[in-house]
């Protein structure tokens, strides 16, 4: 039986332990296992879904409850650093470093910017930063191996530091950092604060530039979650609505 939360993937086939392993997980995470989260001073936000951050027994033995502090999560808007109490959580919010993703810049259109992490090069933050996106998607699983995914996030720049709006994950091979199925996107979280604003179709028509420029046919990997396949329908309509309007009939 699969013991990791993170370690859960997707299986096929009639499997008896494998079809078991499917339910248990499902079982898990049949419902959120935080009711809100704290992100940075700013946001207090109500997550929609299941994330498996790994926690103490202890502390496994609170989540359950939807009420009270027990069920709240708070992440440093930063470096996505998690803990379970307000007070080192506000210490380290005044000494955290990370003024920016840990990667390089890919992409910049006046105060935004899209950042490219190697998940291989920055293990930690790539892990919890899909461990903080997952709690706002369903239908994906993680891993606690982020070595062969490649992430592209999307900042908003102040005085003195960049924001992540969202971001989007891409499978890749350590040494060609190539998709394995000819997919240009694992998974697309815009964070709800950030939603509406056009943040998720810019990404979407990224991860289509990244296959254009390698002359490859990519699609983005299925199934979608339901706000994945909103953002997908609305990007296509856009770009057909676009399209038609340069046409002479």
């Amino acid at each position: 039986m699969v013991t990791n939360p993170l370690a859960v993937a997707s299986r096929k086939g009639g499997n008896t332990s494998e079809d078991e392993d499917i339910a248990e997980h499902r079982m898990i995470t049949a419902r959120r296992n935080f009711e809100r989260v704290f992100f940075g001073p700013k946001w207090r936000i109500k997550t929609w879904y299941f994330s498996p951050y790994p926690l103490s027994e202890a502390e496994a033995d609170e989540v359950p409850s939807v009420t009270g502090e027990k069920s709240v999560l708070w992440v440093c808007n930063w470096c996505f650093k998690y803990m379970r109490e307000a007070t080192p959580w506000e210490l380290h919010l005044k000494v955290c470093q990370q003024n920016h993703p840990p990667g390089r810049k890919v992409y910049q259109r006046g105060a935004h910017i899209i950042w490219e992490v190697d998940g291989a090069k920055e293990k930690l933050y790539c892990q919890n930063l899909s461990l903080f996106g997952k709690l706002f998607i369903d239908v994906k699983t993680l891993f606690f191996d982020c070595e062969n995914f490649l992430y592209y996030l999307l900042t908003d720049a102040d005085s003195t530091r960049d924001h992540v709006l969202c971001y989007f994950s891409k499978a890749s091979l350590p040494a060609e950092k190539v998709s394995y199925d000819n997919y240009n996107l694992a998974c697309i979280v815009t964070f709800p604060p950030y939603q509406g604003k056009g943040y998720g179709k810019l990404m979407i028509d990224f991860s289509y530039e990244l296959s254009r420029r390698a002359a490859k046919l990519e699609t983005p990997e299925r199934p979608l979650s339901d706000l994945g396949l909103r953002g997908y329908l609305a990007y296509w309509i856009s770009v057909l609505v676009r399209f038609f309007r340069c046409v002479h009939i």
